[in-house]
């Protein structure tokens, strides 16, 4: 049936003839659906001001934790310039030694907070200790702020090279030192046994450890007149005249190490004998590091 315009009648009673943007989306696939949505486009600006909003925050966050690792780093300098300079007036090195300190554990500020510091290591490349001359290594544990108050534990290496330990072991045994050379995990001394009226050079190869606080030397193998014997055939051919030689010898190095701080462990590494002192609650002075000890 036609209206009077000559147009035909639209017989959908459920549409009211008028048309709706939805309407036109689904009729016109090329209109933009921000367009035809204005909900739609609403719902869109909101997700981006919000994605905006987070990568605002994300930036702000890591402005502020590069600050406080910069801020950090610049306190853990602070801290180590202050103990390298307590370091050199206490053991009165010169500026010309090299001295390495490194302030360990979580943030300083942190630490400094709590009053106590983590743990602390002092490297000092040259150091002489009476006779000796050598690099030393302390490192310490629960550090108070305080001077006044102990730390929870303190542990020294001293590093000697073989010319010194020439000095240390120079008659030890009651004879003639010669050489002192390191190597294999052993100490080996050249000496010079007389007997029957002849003269024979000797090496001896010593196990070094700790005993009572005192430098411990165990024979492990011999070198006589160029021959290599164990402990047991030189005893076995000489009998007790090779008692001098094979018995435990003893390094009194209290006189070169702190008092407090007694002699707890001795390594070969390489060229060099590494004598490690250690305590625990003492207090961190000049007087822990300058006091020596007394061999009786």
């Amino acid at each position: 049936m036609a209206r009077q315009d000559g147009e035909p009648y639209d017989w959908n009673l459920g549409r009211s003839g008028r048309e709706y943007p939805e309407d036109s989306a689904l009729n016109n696939p090329e209109l933009d659906a921000s367009e035809s949505d204005p909900f739609g486009f609403v719902e869109t600006e909101i997700v981006r001001h919000r994605g905006r909003g987070w990568i605002g925050f994300g930036i702000f966050l890591v402005i502020v934790i590069t600050g406080g690792v910069v801020l950090d780093n610049v306190a853990r300098g602070y801290v180590g310039k202050l103990i390298e300079a307590k370091a050199r007036s206490s053991l009165a090195l010169p500026e010309s030694t090299p001295v390495k300190v490194t302030v360990g554990g979580t943030s300083v500020l942190y630490q400094a907070a709590t009053g106590k510091f983590e743990r602390v290591d002092v490297a000092i490349d040259k150091l002489g200790v009476g006779d000796l001359s050598g690099k030393a290594i302390l490192t310490a544990s629960g550090i108070p702020i305080k001077q006044s108050q102990p730390i929870d534990s303190a542990r020294v290496v001293f590093i000697a090279g073989q010319g010194e330990l020439t000095k240390l072991f120079a008659g030890f045994t009651g004879l003639p030192v010669s050489s002192v050379t390191i190597g294999s995990g052993a100490v080996q001394v050249g000496t010079t046994v007389t007997a029957l009226g002849v003269t024979v050079p000797v090496a001896i190869a010593f196990v070094p450890s700790a005993v009572g606080g005192q430098l411990a030397l165990t024979p492990k193998s011999l070198v006589v007149n160029g021959a290599t014997l164990t402990p047991a055939a030189l005893r076995s051919t000489f009998g007790a005249l090779a008692d001098p030689l094979l018995a435990t010898q003893k390094v009194c190095v209290a006189k070169y190490l702190p008092k407090q701080l007694p002699l707890d462990s001795v390594t070969v590494k390489g060229s060099s004998l590494e004598l490690a002192v250690s305590g625990r609650s003492v207090t961190l002075s000049t007087a822990l590091l300058t006091t020596k000890g007394v061999c009786a």
